[in-house]
């Protein structure tokens, strides 16, 4: 085994191959062991009056986790002395080191553990110094370590000595509590950076100064951003006099696959400083962990063993050709043919031929005349299969117009709109007639999709949520397999040749602006080809697509009488809409409760009045229980500067963010409420107008903001109203990853979102009672928002409103007993009150996702 391979991994690899150790390799450690005793050989016979006092020998020696662990001897130290240390490389560069008493080693009160980075140098110097009582350097010693000779004798120690080794290696452990660490927890890859997450801990003092510092392998620093959300005082578990600071920190670094040595330095109690290594193992652990999470279903390795287990069965077919429903719906599918390639089209007519659910018709509209290969197969199919109907053109008139002549042509009660090269599982018209027989007042049916991949493979599974009025305005999600009443299309405007790339988006638009229900059958009964010219496969294939969809969306939007503006959004065939505030100007109360931390406010606060273009809101300030005399004298410069917009208003009971928020909305002066923590930090500048656009709609009752840790990732995109109550969708997720189909770039409609940033109106707000005072902490907003679905108010996220919000991010669970009680009571007042969500589901969530945490928040399957 060769020295390159031997160094892949520190410390286990010592254990291993120790066992394997060849002459060669024997006899360089041993010369190593020769040239250490000569030295303490040396020591022994020097007489004392010519060494040192003080002696520092080497007693063992192991390597792990890319530290190295050497146990020390030191004598001639006076009584009442210390003892520093400091190493560095033989070029000079500085070790970060902890030496440590050893407290296993027979009682004996001269030994140490000295604790140093196993870096990629050739050879480390260790000057010892032992320093007296008034501060001056009595004497000094030190050692020379060859790092190759380190690696050598740690491997055989292993083999000879696997009971001292197993003392030293991870030694440093034993003073957690007398020194500083460092936990990482989660490694979040953006572009070309690692954002690490972890918690420092050190012994509580109140007056500590942390600095991080990171070296590499190579011992050169490496340049850290980093972000502090905040410490807080802990109880160490075995003992009542101990406390710990856990300070929570964001760390933004260069993306690089490798060891880092962090050093944890106490600026006013070094003795608490040390460093540790985060090791290629645990950051590999780290970034699989998160890249788990932050993988949704649209990339899922496995979705097609999860889509063989759960497509219909041949028994459930079976089963299925033999039930008769009494509506017994009859369905004209129109399929535009333009040059179709046949292996496509014989794929595309047998799955039509294959459905479970017999009373259809298909009309081929053949735009192709001149092709006599697709033609003789159009002619074929219909001479066998009178359910099989073909529609000839003269010349392609465009997707728009080519469809309008299969429509012209349909006999059914509903019409289905289907690509010529895509697939159907054999069960979709069963569960359409299914939907249908169940409520007779469907006029409009969708399913969820995935592609058919050019290897024949699914892929990209599309789960898509109930209907969505907001997200169908941004885009055509609803998309397959459209099927529309045909007294209903009938009733609407056909779509022309203008409309072409987004007919479908047109034509459903228009569809749901009269249909009586609209049904959302959540299984993948459609395949969409990929193909070098479809759209699903470029969406450059289609240029003027998008041209179309914003007028298509523009047309919808000035028919209902709204005062919006459409363009094109950050993605391809999506678009941005961006309702226009009311013509009266009103007068919009921002609502923020506060208690003590003033810079805090102040920041918050600052950022309202210095970005926002929007000029006509007042500022309601909750005073609650504060304590601190800065915090008053900042109420005062406050309502000093700012007169005409700031009011304080004092709640002086207990805290309860639901009567918190029932005082303050009582006392503002607006129609139009802006809820929003004192923890916040506006970005976008237009902030309140584009919430009031869509909060003055008549079919809205609450709008929510894009909110953003300090750190760039998301804190805040919609909530889900699964698991143990609800979660933050894509939380943690760098800002620039869009997730699962880009839905959280996407203005939608959910069940709830948070109450950090909210707008709703006072008429809302009073109509369902406002916020339920039993939630005193916990999901009072998702009970608020809720409260608004049952009255059929929609409940807006809007991408376009981003702001940062300061919240720690390892909340966690709730840190003593009674509030653990209290939290707990919450829980179960949600469960109960809205026990229909648990039971039924989340309308804006696909039941496919998965209902259990963490993976509901990330659409895992």
């Amino acid at each position: 085994m060769s020295s390159s391979m031997l160094t892949q991994r520190n410390g286990a690899s010592d254990e291993l191959i120790a066992t394997h150790l060849r002459m060669p390799e024997i006899t360089e450690l041993l010369s190593a062991f020769i040239a250490r005793h000569e030295v303490n050989k040396y020591n022994e016979q020097c007489p004392t009056n010519e060494r040192q006092t003080m002696r520092v020998e080497t007693t063992g020696v192991c390597r792990g986790n890319w530290k190295i662990y050497q146990q020390l001897k030191i004598e001639g130290i006076h009584e009442g002395s210390s003892i520093k240390a400091q190493a560095a490389t033989d070029d000079d560069r500085r070790l970060p080191l902890s030496l440590l008493k050893f407290k296993d080693n027979n009682g004996e009160s001269n030994s140490y553990v000295l604790v140093i980075p196993d870096p990629d140098t050739r050879a480390i110097k260790i000057e010892f110094n032992e320093i007296g009582k008034d501060g001056c350097n009595l004497s000094s010693d030190s050692l020379s370590l060859n790092c190759k000779n380190i690696k050598w004798e740690s491997r055989l120690n292993y083999k000879i000595k696997p009971d001292m080794c197993s003392k030293l290696r991870n030694y440093d452990d034993v003073s957690e509590f007398e020194m500083a660490t460092i936990d990482f927890w989660q490694c979040i890859e953006d572009s070309n950076e690692y954002i690490l997450r972890c918690t420092v801990r050190t012994p509580y003092r109140n007056d500590s100064q942390i600095k991080l510092r990171c070296l590499d392998r190579f011992l050169n620093e490496v340049g850290l951003s980093i972000v502090n959300f905040g410490s807080n005082v802990t109880s160490v578990g075995f003992t009542s006099e101990k406390k710990q600071l856990e300070t929570q920190l964001s760390i933004r670094m260069p993306k690089a696959f490798d060891r880092y040595y962090f050093i944890i330095d106490d600026q006013n109690h070094p003795s608490f400083s040390a460093f540790d290594c985060l090791t290629p193992d645990k950051l590999g652990l780290l970034l699989e962990e998160t890249n788990f999470l932050f993988t949704h279903a649209q990339f899922d390795p496995e979705y097609p063993e999860w889509f063989t287990e759960h497509k219909a069965t041949i028994g459930a077919l079976e089963k299925q050709r033999k039930i008769v429903f009494n509506s017994a719906p009859k369905f004209s599918i129109i399929v535009p043919l333009y040059n179709t390639p046949i292996s496509f089209f014989n794929d595309m007519v047998e799955s039509v031929k294959n459905q479970s659910y017999a009373n259809w018709e298909l009309l081929l509209v053949n735009a192709s005349p001149d092709n006599q290969e697709l033609k003789a197969r159009v002619e074929h199919e219909v001479a066998r299969d009178n359910r099989i109907k073909s529609i000839t053109l003269a010349e392609n008139k465009g997707i728009s117009e080519n469809t309008n002549a299969g429509v012209a042509a349909a006999s059914g009660d509903f019409v289905s709109f289907f690509d010529h090269d895509d697939i159907l599982e054999p069960d979709l018209l069963f569960s359409y007639a299914e939907a249908i027989e169940n409520n007779d007042n469907v006029d409009l049916l969708y399913c969820d999709e995935d592609k058919l991949m050019p290897d024949g493979k699914l892929a990209q599974p599309f789960f898509k949520p109930d209907f969505n009025i907001d997200l169908l305005r941004n885009n055509n999600y609803i998309c397959h397999m459209l099927t529309i009443r045909k007294s209903l299309l009938d009733t609407l405007e056909p779509n022309t040749k203008e409309f072409d790339g987004a007919q479908d988006h047109n034509l459903t638009l228009r569809a749901v602006e009269k249909a009586r229900n609209v049904h959302h059958v959540a299984k993948v009964l459609y395949h969409w080809r990929l193909s070098e010219t479809s759209t699903a496969a470029n969406a450059d294939s289609k240029p003027y697509a998008t041209i179309a969809g914003i007028k298509a969306v523009q047309n919808h939007l000035d028919r209902l009488g709204l005062n919006a503006k459409v363009e094109q959004a950050r993605r391809p065939f999506t678009y941005k809409v961006t309702y226009a505030a009311p013509d009266s100007h009103p007068l919009v109360s921002i609502i923020i409760p506060t208690k003590d931390y003033a810079n805090i406010l102040d920041n918050c606060i600052t950022s309202i009045v210095e970005k926002s273009t929007y000029d006509n809101y007042e500022l309601v300030i909750i005073e609650n229980n504060s304590t601190e005399n800065a915090t008053f004298e900042y109420y005062d410069k406050l309502q000093a500067k700012y007169p005409d917009i700031v009011r304080l208003v004092t709640w002086e009971h207990e805290f309860n963010f639901s009567k918190l928020m029932n005082f303050g909305v009582a006392r503002a002066k607006g129609n139009y409420l802006l809820l929003l923590n004192n923890d916040t930090e506006v970005i976008t500048p237009n902030w309140i107008e584009t919430m009031l656009g869509i909060c003055a709609r008549e079919d809205v009752g609450a709008v929510g903001a894009k909110l953003y840790y300090p750190d760039n990732t998301i804190q805040h995109a919609g909530l889900c109203v699964t698991g143990g109550v609800a979660g933050h969708l894509c939380q943690s997720m760098p800002k620039d990853n869009w997730g699962y189909f880009a839905l959280n770039d996407a203005q939608q409609d959910f069940s709830a979102v948070t109450a950090a940033c909210i707008m709703t109106k006072r008429s809302e707000y009073e109509k369902v009672g406002g916020f339920t005072e039993e939630l005193q902490v916990a999901f009072n907003d998702v009970d608020f928002c809720l409260k608004l679905r049952e009255i059929n108010d929609l409940i807006v996220y809007t991408p376009e409103v981003e702001l940062y919000h300061y919240e720690s991010i390892s909340r966690g669970v709730e840190n003593n007993t009674d509030k653990q009680i209290r939290f707990h009571k919450e829980v179960a007042y949600m469960n109960y009150r809205w026990a229909n969500y648990y039971v039924e589901g989340d309308p804006y969530m696909n039941p496919n996702f998965t209902v259990g945490e963490p993976g509901n928040r990330y659409y895992h399957l």
